[in-house]
């Protein structure tokens, strides 16, 4: 999915929520969480990430987990819990590209292609 298509989609779902909101450009170099915080002056605890899971038995299943910024994913537990797996990690990058698009750092659960699974 091209850039264009993925940003179409975003604003598509943003808007559909009928919900002000501004588009604010990143940097790359601030995409982690902490430095993105920090330099947009967003506080840690209203901002969230998308994560990426993966199973690590074939066939894979993946799921995009939204976790607070302040918080920890409880991949052992709770989300093999919820996808019904016993064993998980984190998607990698490719992977993660791959599925969604998006790179990570800038994955945003608006715009995820509607058969991953959301946790």
């Amino acid at each position: 999915m091209s850039v264009g298509a993925i940003e179409s989609q975003f604003r598509g779902a943003i808007e559909s929520l009928g919900v002000p909101f501004t588009k604010l450009p990143c940097d790359p170099e601030f995409a982690d969480t902490a430095l993105f915080c920090e330099r947009y002056a967003v506080p840690l605890d209203h901002s969230a990430n998308t994560i990426i899971v993966a199973s690590k038995k074939d066939p894979r299943q993946y799921a995009a987990c939204i976790v607070l910024a302040d918080s920890r994913l409880d991949v052992n537990h709770a989300v093999s819990e919820a996808m019904g797996v016993r064993r998980l990690s984190f998607a990698t990058a490719d992977e993660t590209t791959s599925l969604t698009g998006m790179l990570v750092g800038g994955v945003t659960v608006f715009g995820l292609p509607p058969e991953l699974p959301i946790l």
